[in-house]
């Protein structure tokens, strides 16, 4: 974004140390919303704004004065920011997505159906017993070598990175409670971690574990082959920035990959994305451009899915038009996956109990990098885009103390996670240790990928 013809129309100041202002183009005469955020140091420039029409149709239009006033107003007065810039030919109706999830959705996310395969620890957990454990994310690393426009961890600490001996103490635990997998992902870039090569291949081969990865696929050229031949799958996140068509990729080594691992590649379908003169101006084409990229990766399957950060009511607005896109794309292996947000009719988050989260956010007691959070969700409620206080669970250290209950969470999933992802999953944990729920019958045969849950 070339910046040196632009004048500031309107500046403010929004909590978090997080400044609006509205630029215009001297040359051009667009209107441009800039927002910094000073935690991260992230710049987003967004120039056009998303019209839904009453067939739900998604247009990108340019902003003009009026529009783009009508977007910083609804900021000020505490909408969404990524909410802020859509505008509706009609009022919107609220309603509920009813629909049974797909084979992919099912395969490749994490789905309550899994959880049924893990016979032993969801007796452990309904009997009070503390060997629940079947997975675990872990972000190593705050610092990213991108700068995305859309990021859904946009106020991350970025000077944050877990010690090794801390993860690995960590998950020597977790294993003793009956650990699966490991899935390596952001905060920040999980291949930028200094110790990435040697952590990957001492949880696979020491460990015995299997391992995923979830990454923006710009530092592949970094991973040995014995850390490549690691993993089960790799999910690498299309995001648009500078040289995004040429960067995401390229140099990824198929040939090291285990025969058995699944590479797919995932988009987030936000107006966020529009950060250069062409991008989302057409839908259709840009999502023809993620196929050359998945082809370039070999990608098995192409996530796509709307901008969490959406209230829940343009979130559904947003899955209408995301279906009507994917009627004009030819590319089978793209695949809608349908996020709700809601929260959770259970006063403990069970989740957190079976796949608990460590992020590179320092822990508040200690100041220490490395604080267990119940899932990544937890970015999602009130827009916060980075793992907020109240949600903190333990040190990683800690973490059978926590299992074991003897560390309580201090939040309420019914009043603090509005913006939860997982609430089916929790819905139903609570279900089964209320004897409302048995599924172990309905899913007898193997899942590719179940320990992942």
């Amino acid at each position: 974004m070339n910046l040196k013809n632009t004048e500031v129309i309107k500046k403010v100041s929004l909590s978090a140390g997080v400044e609006l202002s509205l630029l215009k183009d001297s040359g051009t005469g667009k209107r441009i919303i800039h927002r910094f955020a000073s935690r991260g140091k992230v710049n987003n420039y967004i120039e056009n704004y998303e019209f839904i029409s009453s067939n739900n149709e998604s247009s990108l239009l340019p902003l003009d004065d009026e529009k783009a006033t009508q977007i910083i107003e609804r900021i000020e007065k505490g909408d969404p920011y990524s909410s802020s810039f859509i505008f509706y030919e009609e009022s919107i109706v609220e309603e509920e997505i009813v629909r049974e999830k797909s084979t992919e959705e099912h395969t490749y996310t994490s789905t309550g159906i899994k959880f049924w395969r893990h016979q032993q620890q969801m007796l452990s957990y309904k009997n009070g017993g503390g060997e629940s454990v079947i997975s675990t994310h872990i972000s190593p690393e705050g610092a990213c070598n991108l700068k995305c426009p859309y990021c859904s961890v946009t106020y991350r600490d970025t000077h944050s990175r877990i010690e090794l001996d801390t993860i690995k103490d960590y998950i020597i635990k977790l294993q003793s409670r009956g650990l699966k997998a490991v899935i390596l992902t952001g905060g920040g870039e999980p291949t930028g971690y200094k110790y990435f090569n040697e952590l990957v291949q001492w949880i696979k081969y020491e460990r015995k574990l299997s391992i995923a990865l979830i990454t923006n696929g710009t530092l592949v050229k970094r991973l040995e082959k014995k850390t490549l031949n690691a993993f089960s799958w790799i999910r690498i996140s299309v995001n648009l920035f500078d040289q995004w068509e040429s960067r995401i990729g390229n140099n990824f080594d198929a040939s090291s990959l285990n025969p058995d691992c699944i590479v797919g590649c995932s988009m987030v379908y936000t107006v966020e994305h529009e950060s250069t003169e062409e991008m989302l101006t057409d839908r259709v084409e840009l999502l023809k451009k993620v196929s050359k990229i998945a082809d370039r990766v070999n990608a098995r399957y192409i996530r796509l899915l709307p901008n969490c950060l959406l209230e829940q009511k343009h979130l559904t607005a947003q899955h209408k038009a995301l279906d009507n896109t994917l009627q004009k794309v030819e590319d089978s292996r793209f695949f809608h996956q349908y996020k709700v947000h809601g929260a959770p009719s259970s006063h403990i988050c069970h989740q957190a109990y079976f796949r608990p989260y460590l992020s590179e956010e320092p822990y508040k007691k200690t100041g220490a990098p490395g604080t267990v959070y119940p899932c990544d969700s937890v970015v999602l409620n009130d827009s916060y885009q980075h793992f907020a206080e109240e949600y903190q669970l333990c040190a990683p250290g800690e973490i059978l103390d926590f299992l074991d209950k003897k560390i309580p969470p201090k939040f309420d999933p019914r009043e603090r996670c509005k913006g939860c992802v997982f609430t089916e999953n929790v819905n139903m944990l609570d279900d089964w240790v209320n004897d409302r729920v048995n599924d172990f019958q309905s899913n007898p045969t193997h899942i590719r990928h179940e320990e992942f849950v």
